[in-house]
């Protein structure tokens, strides 16, 4: 029942930004309130209740008077591209939901979507005034949910008189349908060889969509673009041949706001491939930009950092191969984009690391649970971009990955990035050579004022606990002491506690305070903390700059007493 419903809430979304004449073709009002606009969806033949604005948050749909579904979108929540459930916790004003909620991956809306909810959720949003989201402890919102009440009853009577009848079929013009298709910013449309011929218009662009057959068999998709102030020009892409020609056409603001073309074109195959170009509107005449070709089919264009321009969530294809079967990789986060009229690389940069921050917590987990090469190449190339390549490394379980590793991902050639090496000995020698040769960032990266003060907090051989701290709790001395770790071998060091441990990524000695990017472990899961640790007499003060580890604020640990030696 559900995916079907998507492609309107996203179109939703996108009529918030476009302003009201580009869906009134398609939704029919219904009733409103002051909070949200209920209406029929002529296309999908669903009711729809959406937040005013259009910049996301609580949609309701009812396709008839017995379903609902309900999403919480986000462009923050864009990270989620597989479909799977999720944990989550939902904070009203008045309750708190906990379950789970099921990924949206449907044309680039990003959220998470419950269908048929337990009546429990429902509750949970009855007469509140506001609600957020937590997923992966991390909390997105808050969202308004002034006018709930009334848009469920209003929405509940648009979904009768659905089912009565009372709703206008959608106006059709047979003539201009089949040759012109208006799309909006922020719209992608997909498209086939039948739509040879047809012109795409929208913004201040007008694209028309033709092919040429090649001699050789193959084919090539073109698309003429025209500005109505800057010129034109025209963008070739291989294609694959007869009906299996397919792409996607769409308009995005590409940078500075200002809306551009998507172009793409997937050649065919069963993993391959799909070139992308760009054009936008420059001084003096329409430019077009390659930003390159990526495997599968299509691109999903999202403002990652809600600059007002998109950015593209790819990922890094060279792992594909390199480890393990194609459906066995999974490979890091690629986030490329227009700049200065050039397509660039910009996953390191620091507006995207939250995004970056994500994939590598998801990535540890699958690599956790699976413990395949594949897999865990890409948690290792999520982690490099952060800093935390050994850190990462030493969490891994490196045996079962060997184990489970064909010997032939072992061997290389100079076609390869092993440039030379012929066999490695294993997963992490693979890893490392190849990560590095890729341009990752694989060493360890703590300087000797690091060392040296962990060094000093690894004295305390019975650790830390803090002074308030009740004997039977889990931060006492007794069942979960702080302490800390430096392996002089390998320059890795790490903190534990209570079930859990995390090890060092990026950190650094200012002044008195040590601040350490931690990644961390236990019970089966992983996250990410910012910590500052500070000396403080022969006690040490804790802070969690996220609240990760602890939410109270700075703490004071005291030295644990020494444990009295058996007897013999």
């Amino acid at each position: 029942m559900v995916r079907a419903f998507f492609s309107c809430l996203f179109l939703l979304i996108v009529a918030g930004a476009a302003g009201p004449a580009f869906s009134e073709e398609r939704y029919q009002p219904f009733a409103e309130n002051r909070g949200w606009t209920v209406a029929y969806d002529r296309q999908d033949k669903v009711c729809i209740a959406s937040p005013k604005g259009g910049k996301g948050g609580l949609f309701f749909v009812r396709p008839n008077s017995k379903d609902v579904v309900v999403l919480i979108a986000s462009s923050k929540l864009g990270w989620l591209t597989n479909e799977e459930d999720y944990d989550v916790v939902v904070h009203t004003d008045r309750r708190k939901w906990t379950g789970t909620m099921r990924a949206n991956v449907t044309d680039g809306s990003g959220g998470l979507y419950l269908s048929n909810p337990h009546a429990s959720f429902m509750a949970a949003l009855r007469d509140a005034g506001r609600m957020t989201l937590s997923v992966d402890n991390v909390s997105y919102g808050p969202f308004s949910l002034s006018g709930s009440n009334d848009t469920l009853k209003q929405l509940a009577d648009c979904a009768r008189a659905l089912e009565r009848g009372d709703f206008s079929p959608a106006k059709t013009e047979e003539t201009s349908e089949a040759q012109e298709v208006t799309i909006g910013s922020g719209m992608m449309v997909d498209w086939t060889r039948a739509d040879f011929g047809k012109t795409y218009s929208g913004e201040d662009w007008t694209l028309t969509l033709s092919g040429e057959e090649n001699d050789e068999g193959t084919a090539t998709a073109v698309l003429t673009v025209r500005h109505k102030e800057k010129g034109e020009t025209v963008i070739r892409l291989e294609t694959g041949p007869d009906e299996m020609a397919r792409g996607q056409i769409g308009i995005y603001p590409l940078q500075w706001a200002v809306p551009g073309v998507v172009f793409s074109s997937f050649s065919g195959g069963a993993h391959c491939c799909t070139a992308v170009a760009l054009a936008h509107a420059s001084d003096d005449a329409v430019k077009t930009v390659e930003l390159g070709t990526f495997d599968g089919f299509g691109v999903v264009p999202a403002d990652l950092d809600e600059d007002g321009n998109i950015e593209f969530d790819l990922r890094d294809d060279r792992f594909l191969y390199a480890f393990s079967s194609y459906a066995e990789s999974a490979p890091p986060v690629k986030i490329m984009a227009l700049r200065d009229g050039e397509a660039r690389d910009v996953t390191r940069e620091d507006a995207f690391r939250p995004v970056v921050e994500r994939r590598l917590t998801a990535s540890m987990r699958a690599c956790f649970e699976q413990s395949t090469a594949g897999v865990c190449a890409g948690a290792l190339g999520n982690a490099a971009l952060l800093g935390y390549y050994p850190a990462a490394l030493e969490l891994m379980a490196l045996e079962e990955i060997d184990k489970q590793m064909e010997d032939y991902f072992l061997d290389c050639d100079d076609t390869t990035a092993c440039k030379g090496k012929k066999r490695f000995e294993d997963f992490a020698e693979a890893a490392g050579w190849r990560l590095g040769n890729w341009g990752y960032e694989t060493g360890a990266v703590l300087d000797d004022k690091v060392t040296a003060f962990v060094t000093e907090l690894a004295g305390a051989k019975d650790g830390f606990a803090a002074e308030d701290a009740d004997p039977e709790t889990e931060y006492s001395c007794d069942m979960g002491p702080l302490t800390f770790e430096y392996d002089a071998a390998k320059g890795n060091a790490l903190v534990r506690g209570y079930e859990y441990g995390c090890n060092f990524g990026a950190a650094s000695v200012l002044k008195e305070s040590l601040v350490v990017d931690l990644l961390c472990s236990g019970e089966a899961d992983f996250w990410l903390d910012r910590h500052i640790y500070e000396r403080d007499g022969d006690g040490l003060m804790s802070l969690s700059a996220t609240g990760a580890l602890d939410t109270g604020g700075a703490t004071r640990f005291k030295p644990c007493p020494a444990k009295a030696e058996p007897r013999p």
